[in-house]
């Protein structure tokens, strides 16, 4: 029994901040060492910032690195992660069809639901002087589609689900209200990414990557939807698709009457219905038992027994504190990562901005 209980590692609130903490660290490092490289191959190709192959295999870099760095965790603590990428570890179920189909119906109908409100949040970033290109991806080269493809596609989704949903929102979420943890493990998500004209889509793709993990009890979905939506935001940006659509945004700045309507109705439309497909698809009574199983969690531990002697109450009093204390630590870790997300994000506004 012993053995068994020591094969997962607890995750709580603390050590999903702290872990999280650490994941932004290491995506800070990795940018830094980026920056060097890029600054010492600057003589030899000066125009490194718009290489595609450069670019490629800095987003593989990143990825390799995220991967590597769940997987010291895990071998540090010798121990895995306290959920299911396959097996939805309340019901014992394994992956069934609405966990393959919902994603491949998500991710384009997410395409579509937030597609218009990011073309206004990007008109309104290009008026305070970010250049409509800034974080475009280079794809000159055949080599650098293919790091790219991998990185966005095979690679991202599974470290940044893994990081994102399975750890910091897990974690979260068993000590704070679900829709708390939503909230934040995709604000943390959409900062990670430190780019300012990809703040709306990442959020809601954070958001709908969550309710997903939460519903189905496992974290495949949620990869999957993360993976053809980037595979689905390539090929828009790689064919004449991306023209087409184009042309169909230039008609919809020309009539802004039709404009805020088209936008609103395809945004409040398309909301309900991935709410409803996700909800249908993996059932009702999930949801009843996570609300029963927080319900229960959330109820206050109350007075002390009246029985209990001093010491009993002693220790009871300085386990209360020792967990507040946890909290608050947790609490700490978990700003001071989002801050440094926000001071990256402005800086890198700020560059494009002046340059």
């Amino acid at each position: 029994m012993l053995k068994e209980r020591k094969e997962f590692i607890s995750i709580d609130h603390r050590a999903s901040c702290g872990f999280y903490l650490g994941a932004i660290i290491t995506t800070l490092i990795c940018q830094m060492l980026a920056a060097m490289v890029s600054v010492g191959l600057m003589k030899k190709i000066p125009d490194i910032a718009q290489n595609g192959d450069f670019n490629g295999a800095f987003m593989m870099f990143v990825q390799l690195v995220n991967g590597a760095f769940v997987a010291g965790y895990c071998f540090i603590n010798k121990r895995k992660l306290n959920f299911s990428y396959f097996k939805n570890t309340a019901t014992e179920k394994n992956i069934g069809v609405a966990d393959i189909v919902v994603p491949l119906i998500a991710a384009p109908l997410l395409l579509v639901t937030m597609y218009l409100p990011t073309v206004w949040y990007g008109f309104l970033v290009q008026a305070m002087g970010i250049p409509p290109e800034a974080g475009a991806l280079y794809t000159d080269t055949a080599s650098a589609v293919v790091m790219i493809v991998i990185a966005s596609v095979f690679l991202a989704p599974v470290c940044e689900e893994t990081i994102y949903r399975g750890v910091l929102f897990h974690g979260i979420k068993s000590e704070k209200s679900t829709v708390y943890a939503v909230f934040i493990s995709a604000l943390a998500f959409m900062l990670m990414h430190m780019n300012p004209l990809q703040i709306v889509f990442q959020f809601a793709l954070g958001v709908l990557s969550a309710f997903i993990a939460l519903r189905s009890g496992k974290l495949l979905p949620s990869i999957l939807l993360h993976a053809v939506s980037n595979a689905l935001a390539l090929v828009i940006d790689m064919t004449p698709l991306g023209t087409a659509i184009g042309a169909g945004v230039e008609w919809l700045t020309a009539n802004i009457a039709a404009a805020f309507f088209i936008t609103l109705g395809l945004f409040v439309a398309g909301g309900a219905a991935l709410f409803f497909i996700v909800d249908i698809a993996f059932g009702r009574r999930r949801r009843k038992d996570d609300v029963a199983r927080e319900a229960q969690a959330e109820k206050p531990g109350g007075e002390l027994p009246q029985d209990m002697t001093d010491s009993e109450k002693a220790a009871a009093e300085l386990a209360e504190r020792a967990a507040a204390c946890k909290r608050r630590d947790g609490f700490v870790r978990l700003c001071v990562g989002l801050g440094i997300c926000v001071i990256m994000l402005i800086f890198n506004a700020v560059s494009l901005i002046l340059s």
